[in-house]
């Protein structure tokens, strides 16, 4: 007995030994730690490329400043950081050297292809260090660097090779949008992994490349909802007419796409539907006018001003659509494709939507308004257009003192670093409640900046005042905010993923979002502040005008 009990001891220790030592015990960051942080959150923050303190910190003998050194580097993204991050492609430690592939795909060295092509084709290479490799080579966007890619997905096993790599490597080259051969992106379209199945869809649908239809009309009856609503998005008419596929064939398809249990492929089928003309498929269109799910009628009703033919039938039932006691959401759709089709129908309803509750229905009615009110005072042509975003304006440098960087630290970062719980946030809309757990140690600025933004109460009573049905949820501006700094970090903009609203890195202020869907066509410009851990239904059901009643810290 005493024998089989070693023998088991033997056992339980060699099975646990590998988890121990994935896993060591971290050693409590230093007061010298926290103030060489501290340095590097203050060059994050103002975009200073200091070489001598970057270089100086790369070289820490403490794992975690490094990390954060090479992040800096990427997140600075000065073209001078490549030869800095080229000097460390030897690192050993995995962790390491896959900071180092996503900080050079920030930086988008051209130089580093040959690399991260390298890292992603090496079977022994961790599958984290060559899932950065391959997103990496999706920011850089060289040719070469679709070669890579390529390569990748025409070579790996579709049955061993690590789904997290692959999916990442169809990410990366459907950011391409150039039409190229498709052949590495159909080898994954069988896939017996879902997740790597959408992503083949979603990397076949971006180029708009007609050789892609027959492939995606098959994927839209996948067994997978999240195969099939992709898949639909690629089915344009102009596209599927230089195909050669049967356009009848495809808006057949479509119209029983409306009816999909899932309601995030019916709402795909509906916004390709509405490109189609033929009498039976503008059937179906209208009546998803009336539909409950305003995921279905907001997106009929956006693109109803494209039927100038079918005037007189959009616009009764635009009108009716439109009419008090509907959604609001809906009448605030209505009002673009009104103006064009009646401007007197769209000048009543504008009227009315002025003295809604409402600041979104309001603000809607105003800018419509003047435009009707422009376009009857002077001719519609030769008129210079409104300015629509803060371009690529840089935030001014906020003035912050070395002691508030390092309080800033110890804030967010030391208890994240020691793995403390993740703050969370729980918002209280009128469609319900959201909890969403937040990145301290990788997005601190904009965390920080949440939390005062929550406590002060200034985002009580704020709506969405963008809301796009399958794809995200925008809140309204918060009055007298500013412009933050983006902190892109690893977590990816999966759906769920709260960030805020922007036109480019450095460029955005809240009103923060909330993403219906994974964005990868958006990865590396946006920080990844949190994801929702509790109440994605919620999200789904936001609508245009909806509003933050309350948020809190938990």
């Amino acid at each position: 007995m005493a024998r089989l009990c070693g023998w088991w001891l033997l056992v339980t220790i060699s099975v646990s030994m590998p988890y121990a030592q994935e896993a060591p015990a971290r050693r409590p960051l230093s007061s010298a730690d926290i103030n060489d942080i501290a340095v590097l959150l203050k060059l994050e923050d103002t975009r200073q490329f200091d070489e001598a303190a970057l270089t100086r910190l790369l070289a820490s003998p403490r794992p975690e400043v490094r990390r954060r050194a090479v992040m800096s580097v990427g997140r600075i993204a000065s073209d001078r950081g490549r030869e800095l991050l080229a000097g460390l492609r030897g690192e050993k430690d995995p962790e390491m050297l896959a900071t180092v592939a996503f900080a050079t795909g920030q930086v988008k060295d051209p130089d580093a292809v040959a690399w991260l092509g390298g890292l992603l084709n090496n079977s022994a290479s961790p599958a984290a260090v060559a899932r950065e490799a391959a997103q990496a080579l999706g920011k850089i966007r060289t040719p070469d660097a679709r070669t890579s890619l390529a390569r990748y997905l025409n070579g790996a096993s579709t049955v061993t090779a690590p789904p997290q790599v692959a999916g990442e490597a169809l990410l990366s080259i459907g950011r391409f949008t150039t039409r190229e051969d498709l052949a590495p992106i159909l080898r994954w379209t069988s896939s017996p992994n879902v997740g790597v199945r959408w992503r083949a869809a979603w990397a076949l649908f971006r180029p708009r490349d007609p050789a892609a239809v027959p492939h995606l009309l098959k994927m839209s009856t996948d067994p997978s909802p999240d195969v099939r609503f992709w898949a639909v998005r690629g089915l344009a008419p102009d596209v599927v007419d230089a195909s050669g596929v049967s356009r009848t064939d495809t808006s057949a398809r479509l119209r029983q796409a409306v009816h999909d249990p899932d309601r995030r492929v019916r709402t795909e089928a509906v916004r390709a539907l509405v490109q189609y003309d033929d009498d039976a498929s503008f059937g179906v269109v209208m009546d998803e006018l009336n539909s409950r799910d305003t995921w279905l009628s907001v997106s009929v009703a956006e693109a109803l001003g494209r039927f100038r033919n079918r005037a007189a039938v959009v616009v009764p039932a635009l009108v009716a659509a439109s009419a008090a006691g509907n959604p609001t959401s809906v009448r605030i759709s209505a009002l673009a494709p009104l103006a064009v089709l009646a401007p007197d129908a769209a000048r009543t309803l504008a009227e009315a939507l002025a003295k809604d509750s409402s600041v979104v229905a309001q603000t809607s009615a105003a800018q419509v308004l003047r435009r009707l009110d422009t376009a009857a005072s002077r001719p519609a042509q030769g008129q210079p257009a409104a300015p629509t975003g803060r371009g690529n304006a840089r935030p001014p440098v906020i003035a912050r003192s070395d002691a508030e960087y390092r309080a800033l630290v110890e804030r967010w970062i030391v208890p994240d670093y020691d793995g403390a719980p993740k703050p969370h946030v729980v918002i209280d809309t009128t469609r319900g409640q959201i909890e969403i757990e937040l990145y301290p140690g990788d997005a601190p600025l904009g965390v920080d900046y949440l939390m005062k933004v929550v406590e002060s109460g200034a985002i009580a009573n704020t709506e969405f005042g963008r809301v796009v049905p399958n794809f995200v949820a925008q809140q309204r501006a918060i009055r007298n905010d500013m412009t933050l700094r983006d902190e892109v970090n690893r977590h990816g903009l999966v759906r769920g993923n709260l960030s805020w609203a922007s036109a480019g890195l450095d460029t955005g202020r809240p009103g923060y979002t909330l993403g219906s869907t994974p964005q990868p066509h958006n990865e590396g410009d946006f920080t990844a502040l949190g994801r929702v851990v509790r109440g994605l239904n919620v999200v789904d059901r936001l609508e245009l005008g909806d509003r933050i009643i309350k948020a809190r810290w938990k």
